[in-house]
């Protein structure tokens, strides 16, 4: 499937509010704007675009005015949840959508599980576990089952573990050295490949810049690492939650400072310290996630019956994806070719928000089949499912039929 589909227009969000709580995205957005609001040196404005902004998918949809329809996440979790209203939902379902790092991930795996259930079949989540299971089962017509395991790549993916011992390391120099100094700064340092011998005199620079000037950004010499950072406070003073709300933690981030015991969490914050961590995505490191995916899943399905893993490359950009996408399906296929047969097949997915030229927004949506040439078992002939070869009509919408023209334009899709 390769293909375009504008979505119905939802006016309500009544099921997605259910589960996430009635008040969490309206107090989240609510946040957000008072602090965007604020006009000095922590304006986002004023800041790189990669740190300065909440990063929450469903917060940056709320900040926007809903009459222009573009709530394209909100709307796809609520036709989702309403297609599969009447069947038992995980338990934590609802803290994994306030999550910022595992929201798009559960919003994946609730559009495939949609898709099965609006082609008629049964889905049965499995219940939390710390012991590998797939993501839902599905009840085939001849009462055997199917399961199904999702992943959605992203940068955090497998190759982050040298950055968490890198970041155990990086964050203890600085935040002694810095509560030694008294200064009060967000600092946030961006890298590709990670060495702990590179730690301490990475660890000196920043110092260094952050008792000569109060914001600013260089390239270290101790290694392949980008810094940036900005004064918060003088010593003894504070900074408001909503401030502190607008830097994202992210996967690798610190927040410090002290509050009165009754303050908790509410703010303000004395003597702010705001350390964090980021890894540069390349194909390189998406490869090795991807295929790190495909490892994890193939310990979480089945193995003694028919099962289908997804993997969405997460590439929202139209040529980006024109670039990567033949390639990562190919990696996937040499894999399967050499190991894994417990997994009946793999569909490669990439699935993103695009506008077409006359303006609608809707989802791109391309997908890849790859049965495993010799599984432990095979799947059903005649079986139905999203990313099938038959192109099964399986998401709500409006389907284009023919592509016409792509603009080279990034994340621009135009049937």
């Amino acid at each position: 499937m390769d293909t375009f589909i504008v979505p119905p227009h939802v006016t309500a969000h009544r099921r997605l509010h259910e589960i996430i709580g009635e008040n969490w995205l309206k107090q989240q957005v609510e946040s957000v704007r008072v602090s965007t609001h604020k006009k000095d040196i922590l304006h986002p404005a004023r800041m790189s675009p990669a740190f300065g902004y909440f990063k929450h998918p469903l917060v940056l949809e709320g900040k926007k005015d809903t009459s222009d329809m573009n709530t394209p996440l909100m709307d796809s979790l609520e036709t989702d949840l309403t297609a599969m209203e009447g069947i038992r939902l995980p338990s934590d379902l609802g803290e994994r959508l306030r999550s910022e790092h595992d929201c798009n991930k559960v919003a994946y795996e609730l559009r495939i599980a949609a898709g099965f259930s609006r082609l008629g079949y049964p889905v049965t989540w499995s219940a939390p576990s710390k012991t590998p299971s797939p993501e839902f089962t599905v009840s085939l017509p001849n009462s055997n089952l199917l399961s199904v395991e999702c992943k959605k790549r992203d940068q955090s993916d497998g190759y982050e573990q040298d950055g968490a011992r890198f970041w155990e390391h990086l964050q203890y120099g600085l935040r002694i050295k810095m509560e030694a100094a008294s200064l009060n700064y967000w600092v946030a340092v961006t890298g590709r490949d990670f060495n702990l011998k590179d730690v301490d005199s990475l660890v000196s620079e920043i110092i260094y810049e952050l008792l000569s000037k109060e914001y600013g950004q260089f390239e270290s010499k101790a290694g392949p690492y980008h810094v940036q950072y900005t004064k918060l406070a003088e010593p003894g003073k504070e900074i408001s939650m909503n401030v502190v709300n607008m830097f994202p933690r992210g996967i690798f981030g610190m927040n410090m400072g002290k509050q009165d015991r009754n303050q908790i969490m509410k703010g303000p914050l004395k003597d702010p310290k705001l350390l964090r961590l980021e890894i540069t995505d390349d194909l390189e490191h998406r490869m090795k996630g991807i295929l790190r995916n495909l490892k994890t899943a193939a310990h979480q399905v089945i193995r003694d019956i028919p099962n289908l893993v997804y993997i969405d490359v997460n590439l929202p950009e139209y040529t980006k994806e024109q670039e990567e996408f033949g390639s990562i399906a190919e990696a996937i296929n040499s894999e399967l070719a050499n190991r894994h047969r417990q997994i009946s097949a793999v569909i490669v997915t990439n699935i993103y928000p695009s506008f077409t030229q006359d303006g609608y927004l809707g989802w791109r949506i391309r997908m890849k089949l790859i049965e495993h040439p010799d599984p432990l078992v095979r799947l059903p002939q005649g079986l139905q499912f999203p990313g099938d070869n038959l192109e099964t009509h399986w998401i709500s919408g409006r389907l284009s039929v023919k592509v016409l023209t792509q603009k080279a334009k990034s994340g621009i899709f135009v049937p």
